[in-house]
């Protein structure tokens, strides 16, 4: 070939190689799922307080590439985002409302992450009459009648909490109506009976209060970290963070926070 025609053909072949090679690039990037990357996920106190998102964030960031956003709020406020397609995602507190969204199918891929125990606490001296009591529902039945009969206090899970659903379903509905209308004020300053997950006992326990753990380590005393995704956002970067949540890099991080959160047991 004439070296004058050769230089046209040379510079016509490589923009075409360039192109070429360019096509993939830019059809990727057309073709990429919108938003696959770092979805907003509500994140209930409880799991940012005890340092187990920051434990993920870390492993995320390393295994992913990405993190995600990550805001916290109460359970109940999660589940509600969830239903309305506000957040992408969301990791909350076993919770009744929780099954109720997932049988509508207003959330989907709820898996099961972590737990903690939940300890009924309450004051050094056995006022409520429960030393011998083995059972949650029949122990926390008991607090609430002294607590009616004035005998001694009880201190209310915040209303619409994971905490509060799980009082109410141990004593069938009796926590939820709250103290009779006869109740008193007990006499001297003894700490109220109360409920907490061992997650915040061991992070932020009581200050100033000399509590007793009166009851733990049973099966009925257990509230999950569950996640799942919202129906109407569909988010592609909130699916694969469902899957990553369950793998053994992000499992690691749930048995490192022991005893505060275990793993769920199969």
């Amino acid at each position: 070939m004439p070296l004058l025609a050769r230089r046209p053909f040379l510079q016509l072949s490589l923009g075409s190689t360039l192109c070429a090679a360019a096509l993939p690039q830019a059809w990727a990037r057309e073709h990429l799922p919108a938003r696959a990357e770092s979805p907003a996920v509500g994140v209930d106190p409880l799991l940012v307080a005890s340092g187990l998102t920051a434990r993920w964030q870390a492993s995320m960031k390393q295994d992913l590439g990405w993190t995600a956003r990550w805001t916290a709020m109460d359970t109940d406020v999660i589940l509600t985002q969830l239903e309305q397609g506000q957040i992408d995602a969301g990791l909350f507190l076993s919770h009744p409302r929780a099954d109720a969204l997932d049988k509508q199918g207003l959330i989907y891929n709820r898996k099961t992450i972590a737990q903690t125990d939940v300890l009924l606490l309450g004051p050094q001296e056995d006022l409520a009459g429960i030393r011998s009591e083995t059972d949650p529902g029949r122990a926390l039945t008991q607090v609430l009648a002294a607590a009616s009969a004035g005998a001694v206090r009880w201190q209310q899970p915040p209303a619409g909490s994971s905490l509060a659903a799980l009082a109410d379903q141990l004593t069938q509905g009796l926590a939820s109506k709250g103290l009779t209308a006869t109740s008193k004020i007990p006499a001297g300053h003894a700490p109220a009976y109360r409920l907490m997950s061992r997650a915040q006992w061991l992070k932020t326990p009581p200050r100033d209060e000399k509590l007793k753990v009166w009851l733990a380590d049973k099966p009925a005393l257990t509230l999950q970290a569950q996640i799942a995704c919202s129906f109407r956002s569909r988010h592609a970067g909130a699916k694969l963070l469902v899957s990553w949540l369950q793998w053994p890099l992000a499992q690691s991080a749930v048995k490192a926070s022991r005893p505060a959160w275990q793993p769920v047991k199969e």
